[in-house]
């Protein structure tokens, strides 16, 4: 397989680009390029992986990635059935801190996006509830003119340090790309634990994946994701029970045995450590 750098198609006389994404899934490999990506997701839902982090998204969830952060926004089994009615469609930028240029140095009146953008190392997230005059502005971003994409580019940025529910994601700082090598690594073991997170996966499996020793793998899991590889997999499995209990009729304890946990009391357990609440908590906040 090919390394996880992504060229981002340039427009020559652009100094940022604009994408709208219409089509059945999101692009599914973890991948990072060298550009900042400020993405508006107006349909779908799925897994999102932003350097150590692992989430769910969805709808008028607004995402500013730095350059070199690993991401990719994988979409749940259903999006890949045949005949599914399931659509995606996201609005981006992607442009280069250098567009800014020293306009961000010496203007105190855009100082706090400059701090963004230092944050956009991690990945920030906005979660809208619905539309909003942003989202509703980025929805028409292909039927602007040049000068106003760009001022709309510093007007969702304006806004996105205004509002207290921005959060960082990742807890690891990506500045400079990792080997290739590395990153499909990453990718083999994202890939492996998404596709088979709800069956017994060893410590020996998963090295084996990434093709280390278990010793090794330990080590290269915790410099890149800061997580160990329990702590990994069972993110994993609460973030799909989490669907379940909001999406599904399924029982609490089929829920944990159809994400991989063999005994109740351990899934309320680790469902407690990873959202801060236990099952039927999360059910009532859900509903």
């Amino acid at each position: 397989m090919k390394a996880l750098l992504f060229r981002v198609p340039t427009v020559d006389d652009r100094s940022f680009r604009v994408q709208v994404d219409n089509d059945k899934h999101f692009y599914q490999r973890l991948h990072f390029h060298p550009e900042f990506q400020l993405t508006l997701i107006k349909e779908g839902t799925g897994t999102l992986v932003v350097g150590d982090r692992i989430e769910r998204f969805q709808p008028y969830d607004l995402l500013l990635l730095g350059a070199n952060v690993p991401h990719v926004m994988l979409n749940d089994a259903e999006y890949f059935e045949p005949d599914s009615p399931r659509q995606v469609s996201a609005y981006s930028f992607f442009f280069k801190e250098s567009i800014l240029g020293d306009i961000f140095i010496n203007s105190p009146e855009l100082v706090h996006i400059s701090a963004l953008l230092r944050e956009a190392s991690h990945g920030v997230r906005v979660r809208f509830s619905g539309p909003t005059l942003l989202t509703e502005k980025l929805e028409k971003i292909n039927e602007l003119r040049p000068f106003d994409q760009l001022l709309l580019l510093l007007s969702a940025l304006d806004t996105m340090t205004l509002l207290p529910e921005c959060e960082r994601l990742s807890g690891t700082s990506y500045k400079n790309p990792h080997k290739p090598v590395d990153h499909q690594r990453l990718e083999n073991v994202f890939n492996f634990i998404l596709t088979h997170y709800a069956n017994v996966i060893t410590l020996d499996d998963i090295a084996d994946v990434a093709n280390l020793t278990p010793h090794a793998f330990c080590r290269f899991l915790r410099t890149h994701t800061r997580k160990t590889f329990s702590q990994l997999l069972n993110e994993v499995r609460i973030e799909h029970a989490c669907r379940l209990l909001k999406d599904s009729t399924q029982s609490v304890s089929q829920i944990a045995f159809a994400c991989g946990y063999s005994n109740l009391s351990n899934f309320n357990r680790q469902f407690k450590q990873v959202t801060g609440m236990t099952p039927r908590e999360y059910i009532k906040k859900a509903n």
